[in-house]
């Protein structure tokens, strides 16, 4: 039976790999057909074009942190790992820092662990969430 532990040390191994700068392992991580959701679109990708991203994408991860982590197991070969995320990454020269609500649902296929979806959601700042509040209180509460 697997664990939190593993499914979480999988998802820290993905990415200290890109944190390395070493693609070729985070992409031999992947499920044969992997798609990710985050503020810029939806990706459908291989393991090979995910290869070609990280080695051309413009931006290049140097931390990150997890907390609030949580696994769950829908059904024996299925692994949804949540957490939020503090990841500090370099583009166009400058250092960029920002948390995100993270997710990503691992799948295990003859005996191997790979992650097949991920989402990345990034955590609103304190007006707009004092905002949110607002606009989601339903009238007489």
């Amino acid at each position: 039976m697997s664990s939190h532990t593993e499914i979480m040390k999988l998802e820290a191994e993905f990415w200290q790999a890109m944190a390395d700068q070493r693609p070729e392992q985070a992409a031999a991580l992947l499920a044969a057909e992997a798609v990710s959701v985050a503020m810029f679109g939806i990706h459908h990708f291989s393991p090979g074009e995910y290869l070609s991203m990280a080695q051309t994408g413009p931006a290049k991860l140097t931390f990150f942190e997890f907390s609030n982590e949580k696994v769950i197991f829908p059904i024996a070969d299925v692994a949804v790992a949540t957490d939020e995320v503090k990841q500090i990454f370099e583009m166009d020269g400058q250092s960029h820092e920002m948390i995100c609500f993270d997710t990503t649902t691992w799948v295990r296929n003859n005996g191997r662990w790979l992650a097949a979806a991920h989402t990345e959601t990034q955590k609103p700042n304190q007006a707009v969430r004092k905002h949110e509040k607002q606009a989601f209180r339903r009238p007489g509460l």
